[in-house]
């Protein structure tokens, strides 16, 4: 009896863990080239593109110039296989990993609200000085003294606190940080809400924006690798 039991466990440690997937660092995941994993096994949905997007009567469409872009959508439950630097990725926004012709060209994802401090400075130490930044402000009693820190210590550079023109308290901080390196932009969104510093980055290709593959890089305005 014991021999069965022991030989059932064993069994299904051997399914667990034949079943369990390889965990994909994004920070790791190589740009300009084809992937080596396959994200058919991990993804929620891929879908297929074929052309580039071109903005048409206010809206867009895809024009087929023989372009091919798979899209990889991560939702909450796939998610748990994705880090970015050992951080985890928000379930709730999800993720995007996409292919341009066979390349990987495209990443788009949120880690969790309480790693965005250590993601900041994994990028800061990367990639150092900034390309480019777009500052914004917000009243600073919407913020939290611990996210007010947390923007001070990140990125002193462009932190401020002063009154406005309406005499309120208002915080400076980097709304959008882009840095270019190797032919990829990476382009870093913070959205400050009270205790929260949301954090979301965007990578692309050179090759991908320049034609114009990607939804909401398509129109090319500002080229940061011109």
């Amino acid at each position: 009896m014991k021999i069965k039991l022991l030989s059932s466990a064993l069994l299904l440690l051997m399914l667990s863990t034949a079943c369990k997937k390889e965990e994909i660092d994004i920070a790791q995941l190589t740009f300009n080239k084809p992937l080596e994993i396959d994200l058919n096994h991990y993804a929620s949905r891929v879908e297929n593109q074929n052309g580039h997007i071109e903005v048409s009567d206010g809206g867009f469409k895809t024009v087929d110039k023989g372009e091919k872009v798979i899209k990889y959508s991560f939702d909450e439950k796939e998610t748990a296989n994705l880090k970015f630097h050992g951080s985890t990725i928000n379930p709730s926004i999800g993720a995007v990993i996409t292919t341009y012709n066979n390349l990987l060209s495209f990443v788009s994802f949120t880690v969790n609200a309480e790693q965005t401090d250590v993601s900041i400075q994994y990028l800061k130490k990367k990639f150092g000085k900034a390309y480019s930044a777009s500052v914004n402000n917000i009243i600073a009693d919407a913020l939290s003294a611990k996210t007010k820190a947390m923007l001070k210590e990140s990125f002193p550079e462009y932190y401020k606190e002063y009154k406005n023109d309406f005499n309120s308290m208002v915080v400076d901080y980097p709304q959008v940080t882009s840095w270019v390196k190797n032919d990829v932009l990476y382009r870093l969104t913070l959205d400050p809400v009270n205790n929260s510093l949301n954090f979301k980055l965007d990578i692309i290709t050179k090759k991908a924006f320049e034609d114009a593959v990607i939804l909401g890089y398509h129109k090319n305005i500002d080229n940061p690798f011109k």
